[in-house]
């Protein structure tokens, strides 16, 4: 009885006035070291899962010189290319500081982070007009029913 009570002490301790916890509040709760260690980490991971999806494709082609990707696979590298910059170096500060310009608005704070990043990268590849309808978007899946 004591443990259940404590739980639903700790749960509105919480969760003040029943509000959950939007994607922003993740964001602003990261220090700005921790915010660039995330990017980077981000980056690093998306760099290494393009890396090993090139490898697996390099290596089937080996094996059978007729093998096409399947949709799935060249539809998957695609997408992770868009995350990056064309023709530019990464900086991580900077993304990390777009993102803060992100979420100081507040019809954003619901938008998960990884969307926030693929839109800002699409802003910084000059996809201006695909970047604000994902935005658009996620935006209105973001805020439907609050």
């Amino acid at each position: 009885m004591k443990r259940l009570l404590l739980f639903i002490v700790t749960v509105f301790i919480s969760c003040p006035n029943g509000q959950d916890t939007s994607h922003r509040d993740f964001w602003e709760s990261l220090d700005a070291n921790e915010r660039i260690a995330f990017v980077e980490g981000v980056y690093s991971g998306l760099g290494e899962s393009l890396k090993v999806m090139n490898e697996e494709a390099m290596r089937q082609r080996k094996q059978d010189r007729f093998w096409v990707p399947p949709f799935v696979h060249e539809h998957s590298a695609r997408t992770l290319r868009e995350y990056f910059p064309v023709d530019q170096d990464l900086d991580y500060t900077l993304v990390a500081g777009h993102l803060d310009a992100f979420y100081s608005n507040p019809d954003n704070a619901h938008i998960a982070v990884m969307s926030a990043l693929f839109i800002i990268m699409l802003h910084q590849a000059g996809e201006t007009r695909r970047a604000n309808e994902l935005l658009l978007v996620e935006q209105k899946k973001a805020l439907k029913g609050r």
